[in-house]
């Protein structure tokens, strides 16, 4: 049976229409000066925002050095301060004002241009096009709309992607995740726009994996109220007091941290002769982050019938692959076997393009007194040791087990 994404339907619909009416537009020379307006509208809207865009993200994300390190510390000190790590606030409040300063300063030339230029050229296209068959102006009027649809498939994915971001939906997620074309949209342009933590391509379980494989200890899950399986979840653990959980093929916590010798010496031959406990776990971080790879193939079957799939620090580090679960628990074992106090956590990972079941660790630096957030399966695309903003890609954090 043929299944049809909806995202791909409206996305693929949002396109077509502008080509379609343009397609069977009226044909006169007032028209074909109308079109040209629109078509300078919409290249320079589009030129603004990808300005806009462009200019908001070398101001506040990449902003080592040069021009933009000083626009960027020119701004008030308690602005900065309340927009730190709120990536998708910065482009929800700055993009517009850039983009309203840009297109001011476009409309100085753009408009001059179009009252000494447009009614000769539009005059002149009538003239050229009126010669042709109707079937020629036809393809032409729907080419003219071609940069409007681009446009607005554009705009769409934007607030698509902002819109999973805030407002995390299990259909929405699934939808995003199983359109293709939403993922060229996400990988050709939304992506390479943003660049910034709310658009980087990590992995998460996006069907509530964690949670549907729970199904045969965990009863009634999902009456609980709450708005996806991991916050029911959640809510299930605290009211019966659930120490032990199960995740994959009925793997207990206790098993799937279980070392070997191969493990313990990779281990301490990683850390050498450091005591620092927050710089032994840094080295076990930045370790398992290069040396292990996600296992795409694994993450697709779970999410589709986790049962008679092993996972775990043994077959994580035998196999140098595994998905967020392996990767925390062979950091658990590594941790362990070098004395550093260790958590797993799950909650909820923002892959870029939505909200997913996720796994991950928090630390504690005897030198500093403090649990310190890590994410060794994240740190395969950045720095995720005890990084500042971590909460803006990370929610529902929860202790699943301490040792």
């Amino acid at each position: 049976m043929l299944r049809i994404n909806i995202l791909t339907v409206i996305l693929v619909g949002v396109f077509a229409l502008p080509i379609i009416f343009g397609a069977f537009q009226d044909f006169s020379r007032e028209r074909i000066k109308q079109s040209l307006w629109s078509l300078l509208n919409s290249l320079e809207f589009l030129f603004g925002l990808f300005m806009a865009i462009y200019l908001t993200r070398r101001i506040f994300f990449d902003n080592n050095s040069g021009v933009f390190n000083q626009i960027y510390n020119g701004i008030p000190e308690k602005i900065r301060t309340f927009l730190y790590g709120q990536d998708v606030m910065i482009y929800i409040i700055v993009v517009p004002l850039i983009l309203l300063l840009v297109r001011i300063i476009l409309r100085l030339f753009t408009a001059p241009l179009f009252n000494a230029f447009g009614e000769s050229l539009a005059s002149g296209l009538y003239t050229l096009f009126d010669s042709m068959g109707s079937v020629v102006r036809h393809i032409i009027g729907a080419l003219s709309q071609v940069p409007r649809a681009v446009f607005l498939v554009f705009i769409l994915g934007l607030l698509l992607n902002f819109y999973a971001y805030y407002f995390p939906s299990p259909f929405l997620s699934r939808s995003m995740n199983q359109s293709a074309a939403y993922q060229s949209l996400y990988k050709n342009a939304v992506c390479p726009v943003l660049n910034s933590n709310i658009a980087k391509k990590i992995p998460v379980l996006v069907n509530d994996s964690f949670g549907r494989s729970m199904e045969t200890v965990i009863t009634d899950i999902g009456d609980s109220g709450g708005n996806s399986t991991a916050e029911q979840l959640l809510k299930q653990l605290k009211k019966n007091n659930i120490r032990v959980i199960t995740y994959f093929n009925g793997v207990t916590l206790d098993e799937a941290i279980k070392s070997n010798s191969q493990i313990d010496e990779t281990a301490r031959k990683i850390v050498g002769n450091e005591q620092n406990s927050k710089k032994k776990a840094y080295l076990i971080y930045k370790w398992l982050s290069q040396n292990m790879q996600y296992d795409y193939d694994k993450a697709v079957m779970i999410s589709k019938d986790p049962s008679g799939i092993s996972s775990g620090s043994i077959i994580a580090f035998n196999t140098r692959k595994g998905i967020c679960f392996d990767y925390s628990s062979l950091y658990i074992s590594m941790c362990r076997a070098v004395g550093v106090k260790v958590r797993l956590i799950t909650g909820l990972g923002y892959s870029g393009i939505a909200w997913g079941d996720h796994a991950w660790n928090q630390i504690y630096s005897d030198e500093e007194s403090r649990w310190i957030n890590v994410d060794t399966t994240f740190g395969t695309n950045g720095n995720y040791f005890d990084k500042a903003d971590f909460n803006v890609d990370h929610r529902y954090a929860e202790v699943q087990g301490e040792w």
